[in-house]
């Protein structure tokens, strides 16, 4: 399994964690373009976004959390290339009080969380969201015709739902595949065995 491949684990800190996201970056590369508005935001499996208010670089939103059913306000800041090897800086205020930093180390990718309430567990749902952000990066770090139909897919689409009915179309995509290639067993065997 590689390092991209693999469950992000928080390395020992009090009140932070940093985290090798095992992406390797261009020297060029930039964050701000990729996400453009709320999509950051839109990269949690389970928060659909609402009410999205952005203004001298500073924003406020309405979250709903599908796993906990809750609505809750939250409101922070993006700051984009802020301090030397810093590619994004996302301050979260309200519900959530945390501070996640994006940093460029050794040309790979890190993530460096700073929490108000104390250290983060494997299960906080902030890693299920820094998990997210790093596939959709993948997306964009690998030019394959697969990844520019996905990055398409994720962009137009998948981004506009909310979490249940990204589940709902998973679904039917999966049984989707499984009757095309019942389909082709199918005609493959009548193929074979009766002309």
């Amino acid at each position: 399994m590689s390092a991209s491949d693999s469950p992000l684990t928080l390395l020992p800190t009090t009140g932070a964690g940093e985290i090798d996201l095992g992406l390797p970056l261009p020297a060029d590369f930039d964050f701000q373009p990729l996400v453009p508005g709320d999509r950051l935001l839109r990269l949690h499996p389970n928060w659909f976004v609402s009410d999205f208010e952005e203004q001298d670089g500073s924003f406020r939103v309405t979250l709903k959390d599908y796993v906990t059913e809750d609505e809750f306000p939250l409101s922070g800041s993006f700051v984009f290339n802020g301090r030397k090897d810093e590619l994004l800086c996302i301050t979260l205020a309200g519900t959530i009080e945390v501070e996640i930093r994006f940093l460029r180390r050794d040309n790979r990718l890190h993530v460096e969380i700073r929490s108000a309430s104390g250290d983060l567990d494997a299960d906080d749902p902030l890693l299920l969201w820094i998990r997210a952000i790093r596939e959709y990066m993948r997306l964009y770090l690998k030019q394959t015709p697969a990844t520019l139909f996905f990055r398409l897919i994720m962009n137009r689409m998948v981004l506009q739902m909310n979490p249940s009915q990204r589940k709902i179309c998973l679904m039917l995509a999966r049984f989707t595949f499984v009757e095309i290639l019942l389909i082709l067993f199918i005609v493959v065997g009548y193929v074979i065995f009766v002309l």
